[in-house]
This record gives structure tokens, sequence and C-alpha cells, in this order.
């Protein structure tokens, strides 16, 4: 590394270490929730924008640590609509409710249902 800091080496690897991963996080939010586009001519329009993609990332990565099993926290969000979002099920209403029958087929079928009792759970 090469810094203009007068630091201990061990000092100047924990300090960019820390940053390591911002890199990851920046390519997630474009990859996963295209916040790289620029939707209007707009500049306040722009950052609403971009400030319902923010929350929506952070909610998220909240629902991952707080829903999902600890295999699942480290997918993007381009896994989890991948292994997850697209499966085959269906949307019955009944009454004033919808219920969604999943697939006996889809694989992550309970995986699926713990993480919707644990997301029922939250506050």
């Amino acid at each position: 590394m090469v810094t203009t800091e007068s630091w201990e080496a061990i000092d100047v690897w924990r300090f960019y270490n820390q940053r390591c991963c911002m890199e990851n996080y920046i390519k997630e939010g474009k990859n996963g929730f295209v916040i790289h586009r620029i939707a209007t001519q707009s500049f306040a329009a722009n950052e609403m924008d971009l400030l319902l993609k923010l929350l929506a990332y952070n909610l998220f990565e909240r629902f991952k640590l707080q829903c999902c099993d600890p295999i699942q926290r480290s997918f993007t969000i381009q896994r989890f609509h991948r292994e997850f979002i697209q499966c085959a099920g269906v949307l019955v209403p009944s009454g004033r409710q919808f219920t969604l029958k999943l697939a006996e087929s889809f694989q992550n079928r309970w995986a699926w249902l713990r993480m919707e009792r644990k997301s029922i759970l939250l506050e």
C-alpha cells in the first residue's frame, strides 16, 4: 500500500482494510438496485429516486440479517431474486386476503417458509 500518512504499517493496513468492502457495496447498489441510472432531468426527483433505492437496499440488508439463515445472508439481491423470487407459485385470492401457494418442486421451500415465519415476528 502506498500512502502519505506517517503511520506504522499495521495502522495503515487497519485503516484501509476497513474500506475494502465499500466497492462491493457500490457494485451491489448498481447491479441490484440500479443506483447508477438517472431517471429524470430534475435534481430533486433524482435525489428522491436515489434515496428510495438506498432505502430498498437497506431494507433488503436488514431483512437478510433478521430473517435469513446464515447461508442466505451472503446472497446478493440478484442471487436472492434468482433463488427465491423467481419461483413457481400461484397467488390465490380468498375473501379479503391473498395466499401464496408455492410449487411442491420449489427447491428452497423450507428456507422460504422459515424466512416467512421470522418476518411475521418482526416488529
